[in-house]
């Protein structure tokens, strides 16, 4: 067997387990009635994923017992994930070898290329 045809193979084996992981009903969650109920593994992953596509206030206690609010951001790139999601986009897969620069190369490269532009901004001022 090739190792491309074993990959995917594996790959397939993964994703069917996955699947069958999530469909397990083991989570518990605060229902709107305020008891608590249990909810697959997939609906609970998908409330996190909201919870940080909007934002969220999350209400600690501090060392000395003051209660204190910490403000989580919303994440822009949860908020692209979802919207694919809600619009049946699959996401992209961009695998190293798509490219002659790995994707490491890239980001180094559009670095150089700000800084510089930064720089010769200041100096045209």
């Amino acid at each position: 067997m090739s190792t491309k045809s074993s990959q995917t193979k594996a790959g397939k084996l993964l994703s069917k387990f996955v699947r069958q992981i999530s469909e397990e009903e083991t989570e518990c969650l605060l229902g709107e009635d305020g008891n608590d109920r249990m909810v697959t593994k997939a609906e609970a992953l998908a409330r996190i994923m909201w919870d940080a596509a909007l934002g969220k206030d999350i209400k600690e206690t501090d060392e000395q017992g003051a209660a204190v609010t910490i403000r989580r951001r919303p994440d822009k790139g949860m908020m692209a994930l979802l919207y694919d999601r809600m619009e049946g986009k699959s996401p992209i897969a961009i695998t190293e070898s798509d490219e002659t620069l790995t994707v490491a190369e890239r980001v180094t490269e559009q670095g150089k290329l700000r800084i510089n532009q930064i720089l010769k901004n200041k100096n045209d001022h």
